[in-house]
């Protein structure tokens, strides 16, 4: 009884999604399909849940940590190296990679020395949503935006640099807020890792990011690497955090079932025919009720007005937990079950994306102009 208890209060989120899913197809008398849920990201998440636990394994997060810690002097450093280190991986290894890499190394510094968590822990996550905006791989709207309107890469960015560049400077500006408290002077630990371990560690990591990047079917991928992790040690599979999974079903569930709904379609249309801004606009009030990846599925279907649509999606990826599935796989990875730490992390993206909602839409007349296609 005492372990069920203890399941039920550390899933919240699984439980909460799970209860949503449930009154979304009871209220619209509609069955979730399975056809609705991303199978690519679900094997995707699933695969580097493994591999980073097998880094977790090999003491690599903690000596990372370490390096990190000896890098900076102060907490606003730490979180510094640690929000640019979060948008550097987005931009090449997708905003999940980066969250699933980093928010598991955050822990360990944080353990070692207690600075602030909320603020670091959101910064990260929204370093690591708009850092994946510059590159066409970066996240999944991206890469879909790229295909559907049949963009050239210089295209592309010349419509995500100009947000890039605004949103970091905005990001970097912002973990100046951070005390500049001196980390304690800690004792340092000599992690002996075996060259063998590390070797296979990046060896599974290349086969795993080979899958999520599309270079090799993503089934083969999650194979092997279910193969390989069996073998070196079965134990890490009880180390998978299921709950993030049947988390990201159940939403993908309730997004197939609000978007099947004439009322969303009709209202989506209607405002997609006003203008540029009421395009952006709804891209980022959109993605806070449905995640931005739904949210370009469903826009891309009326509209082309392609640069109103990306900075909205991008920009709406900040805010709440359901506007990027980046920031629920964070609270997940960063085991948030307080009501607090909650509170606190929508509270800082809500600033952040008011602030950087803001100034994107004043300066939307000049960004249309210089992205013009």
């Amino acid at each position: 009884m005492k372990n069920l208890s203890r399941t039920i209060k550390q899933q919240k989120i699984m439980w909460v999604t799970l209860l949503i899913l449930l009154l979304a197809s009871l209220l619209y008398h509609s069955l979730p399909k399975i056809s609705d849920v991303n199978w690519q990201t679900i094997l995707s998440l699933f695969s580097l849940m493994l591999v980073t636990q097998y880094f977790i394994h090999i003491k690599a997060l903690d000596y990372l940590s370490q390096k990190i810690i000896n890098l900076a002097r102060t907490h606003r450093q730490v979180a510094q190296l640690l929000v640019l280190l979060a948008g550097f991986l987005a931009m090449f290894l997708t905003n999940d990679v980066a969250i699933l890499s980093l928010i598991p190394l955050f822990l360990v510094i944080h353990k070692q020395v207690h600075g602030p968590f909320v603020f670091p822990l959101a910064l990260i996550t929204i370093a690591a949503n708009l850092g994946s905006a510059l590159t066409p791989f970066g996240n999944p709207q991206n890469l879909y935006i790229y295909n559907h309107y049949q963009l050239s890469t210089p295209n592309f960015f010349k419509i995500s640099v100009p947000l890039f560049l605004i949103s970091f400077a905005l990001l970097l500006l912002t973990t100046f807020t951070i005390p500049a408290t001196p980390l304690p002077t800690l004792k340092q630990t000599n992690y002996n890792i075996k060259p063998l371990s590390l070797i296979t560690a990046f060896a599974l990591l290349i086969v795993t990011l080979a899958g999520v990047l599309h270079f090799i079917p993503l089934i083969y991928t999650t194979i092997a690497i279910a193969l390989a992790v069996l073998l070196i040690n079965h134990l890490l599979f009880t180390k998978v955090d299921y709950g993030t999974l049947v988390t990201f079903i159940g939403f993908f569930l309730i997004v197939g079932i609000l978007g099947r709904q004439k009322l969303v379609i009709n209202l989506v249309t209607q405002l997609l025919q006003q203008s540029s801004l009421i395009t952006y606009l709804t891209g980022i009030l959109l993605s806070q009720i449905i995640s931005n990846v739904p949210a370009t599925f469903l826009m891309t279907r009326f509209s082309t007005d392609i640069i109103a649509i990306f900075l909205g999606v991008n920009v709406g990826g900040l805010g709440t937990p359901l506007a990027s599935f980046a920031n629920l796989l964070a609270l997940k990875q960063a085991h948030v079950h307080s009501g607090r730490v909650l509170l606190g992390f929508l509270a800082i993206n809500f600033i952040l994306l008011i602030l950087l909602g803001g100034i994107v839409m004043l300066l939307l007349p000049q960004l249309i102009k210089l992205s013009s296609l």
